[in-house]
This record gives structure tokens, C-alpha cells and sequence, in this order.
């Protein structure tokens, strides 16, 4: 009897793999691939030609245009997403975009103004004049940052995916390690302002590059694109889409955490060099959950659809199945990255290699989170962002109090058990709510889930 249901099971999973969600499982990895080598690339190539101290700076000014491009975008990316994905042949996703683009727009030129207009200020603030002259460029790509976000919202809603993920940091990461090379082979220059500039110029080629998805697209949906009217009995009001987009970015506090704040935490507590080390185990981590930033690319827009229908059963098997696959592909890079740390690390260069234990630390915390699948968008997708913005909040804030008390403790590694709490904690606090509330218990292993979600 219980081969006969092993094999059951087996078959449904197999037969849910198959066709489009399959197709765009594939096409996403590959993208998502190429975005996480990307980030890997700027690293070692950050490392090898300003080593720990320049990889420190550099980290700073990054820290920055995440901060400004996390805010300005506004949640936006998630709204759109959200609303967009219900129904691709909606008259209102004119309506959505048009509101999504003008006030990420608006803010990310407020923010790149106050960055450029304050760069000393900040810079002394790090006691860094290496980082005054990084943030005018990083000023100029603010507008470019954000916005590329908000366009990666509207391509997974309307089922690209794949092109969603080339329009995020890991693509920035790989063109401006591309203009940094090229550069050094051209004139052998190799100043940091240098890198910025690349980093500005790669920001405006994906953003462009999204713009021209985005416009190919509704050239492909003439029905979206020549609608003149909206359809007033399925368009939310402005007040309720902007409301659903600051549940996202309330859920983005995560990121926004790990990526900013932590960093400016860190960059005032360590020395650069110090800073440059947990940044790069950080980086050589991100390799572990991008396999979950390819689950979210792919699965949410269908949570969204499920649950607009009605299908709940189907939901649930669909979000245990986002477990499953983010776990099973997560791993074995895991275990390379544990096992063999100094190996990893000694790409970035031989100072490197001393961050082995940073870098074994943050991996399993990245491995506990990528564990619960697509959970946080299981609740935002399913009219539950409340729910997951006061998660978010309360783990947020206790992730913040620990890069507080255990960097001055512990140093790099204080701030490597920080990174790793706030990772394992939301998604394991989410996922008790939603085997609370939904049934639903987000485990790698099916037929554990399938047995507890019965009791």
C-alpha cells in the first residue's frame, strides 16, 4: 500500500513537472544561473584587482544603491506581479504599469539626487574617501536600478520569468565585471571610481533591456496594448494597489536587511578589510539561494492564479512542490560549499580563503531558508500580506539587534551568524503560519508534508 502511494505521489509530481512549468523551471535556472555566476564574477574580479580592502569599499557603495533601489521601488515589483499575473489579457495592465513605473521613477530620482548631493557626507560617515567618488555614479544608476526591479515585476506576471531574472543584480554584476575588464585590458586603468562607472553603465543597458521586453510583449497583446478603457469591475483603486505594494516592500525588509543595512552595520564596525571578507563569503552564499530567487520567479504568479480560481487543493500541492525542488536543487552546491570552503574562496584571491568558516556559516543559513520554498509568497500571493509583513517586521528587528550585539562581540564572524539568524528565522516562522493557518506544510520531503498536512 505505501509503494502504491509513493508511486502515486511520484507520478502527480512528475506529471506537474512536465509542460510549461517545467519549460520555465529550465529557462529561469539557466537565467537565474548566469545572474548568480554574475555576482560571483564582480566578486573575484573585484578581489583580484583592489583586493579585500577595494571589495570592502566597493560593498559600501552597493549597500547603497540597494538601500535607494529597495525603498524606491516601493514594493511595486510585487504589486505588479500580483495584479498582472490574475489575467494576461486584463484591459487594466496598462493601468498597473503606468502607476508602478511613474512612482518608482519619481522616488528613484529623489533618492539618486540625495546621493549624489550627499556623497561626502556619507563617505566621511564610513570614514572612507575611497567611497565619496563611488557614489556619483552610483547616483546616476539609481534610476536605472530601480526601475529594472518594477520591470521584472510586470515580466513575471505575465509568465517570462526567465527574462524577469536577467533584469535583477546579478545581470548588473556580470556587465559591470565585463566593463571593468574591458577597461583594464584597453588602458590598464584600475581605479575604483572606475568600477562604479561600469556598474552605472551595466544598470542602463538591463534596464534598457527590460524596457524592450516589456514593449515587446504588449506588441505581441494587442488587445492589452490598444485597450483605451480598464475594466472598472476587475481594477482595484489606486489606494489598494499601492496598499498591496507596501506589503511587499514590508516583505522585502529581508532583503533590504541583508543587503543594506547589514552591510552599513558592518562597514562601521569592521575594518574594510574585515568587511571585504564576509562580503565575499556573502556573494560565494548567494549561490545557494538563487535557486529559491528562481522558484520565486516562477512559482508566486501561479499561487496568485490558483487561488484566484479557487483551485486551494491544487495551491497546496504546488507550494509543497516549491519545497521540493529549491531543496533538491539547492544541495549538492551546498555541500561543495561546505566541505570544500578555502577552495571556493581562494578564487577571490589567497587573503580570501581566511573567510572559509564565514563562508560554511552563511551557507547553512542560506541552505534553512531555500528549505521552505516560495513560503513568503504563498501568503502575499493569497491575500495574506499582513500576515507576512508583521513576520517580516518582527524577524527584521531581531536580525537587526544581533549584527548590533555580535559584531562587536565577534567580528566578521558575529556578523556571519547575524546574516545566518535572519535568514533560517522568516521563512521558519513563516512556515509555522502557514502549516497553522493554511494547512499547508512547506517541507522538502512529500511524504512527510503529506502526512502532517493530514492530521
Amino acid at each position: 500500500m505505501n509503494l502504491t502511494l509513493r508511486g502515486q505521489r511520484s507520478s502527480r509530481l512528475l506529471a506537474r513537472l512536465r509542460g510549461e512549468l517545467f519549460i520555465n523551471l529550465c529557462r529561469t535556472f539557466a537565467a537565474r544561473g548566469i545572474a548568480a555566476l554574475g555576482t560571483i564574477f564582480l566578486g573575484i574580479v573585484l578581489g583580484r584587482l583592489y583586493g579585500a580592502q577595494g571589495v570592502g569599499v566597493f560593498a559600501l557603495a552597493q549597500s547603497v544603491i540597494f538601500g535607494a533601489g529597495i525603498i524606491a521601488c516601493y514594493g511595486l515589483n510585487g504589486s505588479l506581479m500580483r495584479y498582472v499575473s490574475q489575467d494576461n489579457d486584463s484591459p487594466n495592465i496598462l493601468c498597473y504599469l503606468r502607476w508602478a513605473l511613474r512612482r518608482a521613477g519619481g522616488l528613484s530620482l529623489v533618492f539618486g539626487a540625495v546621493i549624489g548631493g550627499l556623497h561626502q557626507v556619507i563617505a566621511e560617515m564610513f570614514e572612507s574617501a575611497e567611497l565619496s567618488p563611488l557614489l556619483i555614479s552610483i547616483a546616476v544608476a539609481t534610476p536605472a536600478f530601480t526601475l529594472s526591479f518594477v520591470l521584472a515585476g510586470f515580466l513575471k506576471g505575465v509568465n517570462m520569468p526567465a527574462r524577469a531574472s536577467l533584469q535583477e543584480n546579478g545581470s548588473i554584476s556580470l556587465l559591470a565585471a565585463v566593463c571593468i575588464l574591458g577597461a583594464v585590458i584597453a588602458g590598464d586603468a584600475r581605479s575604483l571610481p572606475q568600477a562604479g562607472w561600469a556598474f552605472c553603465i551595466a544598470a542602463w543597458l538591463v534596464c534598457a533591456q527590460g524596457a524592450l521586453q516589456a514593449g515587446l510583449w504588449l506588441y505581441r497583446h494587442p488587445r492589452v496594448r490598444d485597450s483605451k478603457t480598464v475594466d472598472p469591475s476587475t481594477l482595484p483603486s489606486r489606494s489598494e494597489f499601492f496598499s498591496t505594494a507596501q506589503s511587499f516592500i514590508v516583505l522585502n525588509l529581508s532583503m533590504f536587511l541583508q543587503q543594506v543595512v547589514a552591510m552599513l552595520i558592518a562597514g562601521a564596525l569592521l575594518s574594510h578589510g574585515d568587511l571585504g571578507l564576509f562580503k565575499s563569503a556573502e556573494r560565494v552564499g548567494m549561490v545557494i539561494s538563487f535557486i529559491l530567487l528562481v522558484i520565486n520567479a516562477v512559482f508566486p504568479p501561479r499561487f496568485a492564479r490558483l487561488f484566484h480560481q479557487g483551485r486551494h487543493e491544487e495551491l497546496g500541492r504546488l507550494a509543497q512542490q516549491s519545497s521540493l525542488v529549491a531543496a533538491a536543487m539547492a544541495t549538492p552546491a551546498a555541500i561543495v560549499c561546505l566541505v570544500f570552503p578555502e577552495w571556493v574562496l581562494g578564487w577571490f584571491g589567497e587573503e580570501f580563503r581566511q573567510a572559509a568558516n564565514l563562508l560554511r556559516i552563511i551557507v547553512i543559513g542560506h541552505l534553512f531558508n531555500v528549505m521552505f520554498g516560495s513560503v513568503g509568497f504563498l501568503l502575499t500571493m493569497t491575500g495574506r500580506e499582513k500576515a507576512m509583513r508583521n513576520i517580516s517586521l518582527v524577524c527584521s528587528a531581531l536580525g537587526l539587534l544581533a549584527f548590533l550585539v555580535l559584531i562587536p562581540m565577534l567580528g566578521a564572524v558575529g556578523a556571519a551568524l547575524s546574516l545566518a539568524m535572519v535568514l533560517m528565522l522568516q521563512n521558519f516562522v513563516a512556515a509555522i503560519f502557514v502549516w497553522r493557518r493554511m494547512g499547508i506544510v512547506m517541507l522538502p520531503i512529500p511524504l512527510l508534508s503529506s502526512r502532517i498536512g493530514c492530521e
